[in-house]
């Protein structure tokens, strides 16, 4: 999840979830809903780049093996973004910026003389394990908002 590439409300019958929350409820509804997802999704991406750079074999750790400690840094600093909404856009940074912690690419994707490190290499990998799980993170929290929305609409 590079900073200015990564994760959308992307799953299967996403559209069909987004128009029946708007028709039961309003916009600003089915803005909020996309909002905790995204701060869902950010969360869980967060904590697997996290244990993925701890249990590296390479060290993030400024001073330790020639690390200045940036990407450990950005990494932070990503955390602490807040989930932005532009209208009817929501947008939620994971993972590093890039531009901060270039050393992150050749750690994760390898180079001819440095192996990857596939635990990272997972981590930040849009589609895979990770996008799997975040694909399942926000089919369920839809799914969840759309069946309260419907039974605080019986009550």
């Amino acid at each position: 999840m590079a900073h200015n590439k990564g994760f959308g409300l992307d799953f299967d019958g996403f559209l069909d979830l987004a128009e029946e929350i708007n028709k039961i409820s309003s916009e600003e509804t089915l803005i909020e809903v996309a909002k905790q997802t995204i701060e869902l999704t950010k969360d869980y991406v967060n904590n697997e780049v996290e244990k993925a750079i701890n249990s590296s074999k390479y060290s993030f750790t400024k001073g330790e093996n020639y690390s200045q400690g940036d990407a450990r840094a950005s990494l932070e600093e990503v955390k602490q973004m807040p989930v932005e909404v532009n209208g009817t856009e929501v947008i939620g940074y994971a993972g590093f910026d890039l531009s901060k912690a270039p050393e992150v690419l050749p750690l994760a994707y390898g180079t001819p003389h440095l192996a990857k490190d596939k635990n990272l290499y997972n981590a930040i990998k849009v589609k895979g394990k990770v996008g799997k799980k975040v694909e399942e993170i926000q089919k369920t929290a839809f799914t969840n908002a759309l069946e309260n929305l419907i039974m605080l609409k019986n009550m």
